[in-house]
């Protein structure tokens, strides 16, 4: 019995270095794969802010251009307001020398036709078309010159073309 004790003691010391050792590399692997985790964090991070810093880069570039854009559209919409404010007061004139545009490309007679009087054939050439009115009528007369120089405001049911 005497040999059994010696033999306990040194199977209890082995038991506590195994599970020692067993505790020890346990917890170096944790630190391990803590050290391991923190380093990946760290490297993402760095690049999310390369990525970010980029991004930023670019976005400033990106606003740079825009701002051009902006100045550039402002200039060319002062400049244009320059001229709208210059023609506005003659707006009335301008819409009344569109609609005498338009009535000349419908109209048979144009400025220089001959054309003769319907009530004694007397022939005339066109000096004119005056076009006129407000917003709820308008007249379309011509200018012509007679036979005796004279120019005399006609409608333009009194003419027809020779």
């Amino acid at each position: 019995m005497s040999n059994n004790l010696p033999n306990t003691p040194k199977k209890v010391e082995l038991t506590k270095i195994v599970i020692y050792s067993i505790l020890g590399l346990m917890l170096a692997a944790l630190i391990f794969f803590l050290v391991k985790s923190l380093l990946d964090q760290k490297r993402n991070t760095e690049e999310q802010a390369k990525s970010f810093k980029t991004q930023m880069k670019e976005l400033k570039f990106e606003l740079k251009a825009v701002e051009q854009q902006y100045h550039r559209m402002t200039q060319k919409r002062d400049s244009l307001q320059n001229w709208v404010d210059y023609y506005h007061p003659m707006r009335a004139i301008i819409y009344n020398a569109k609609l005498r545009d338009r009535v000349l490309e419908v109209s048979s007679f144009k400025p220089g036709d001959v054309a003769k009087f319907k009530v004694d054939s007397t022939s005339a050439v066109i000096v004119e078309i005056k076009v006129g009115g407000n917003d709820l009528t308008y007249y379309v007369n011509y200018l012509v010159k007679n036979r005796k120089g004279q120019l005399v405001e006609v409608s333009p049911y009194e003419l027809f073309k020779p």
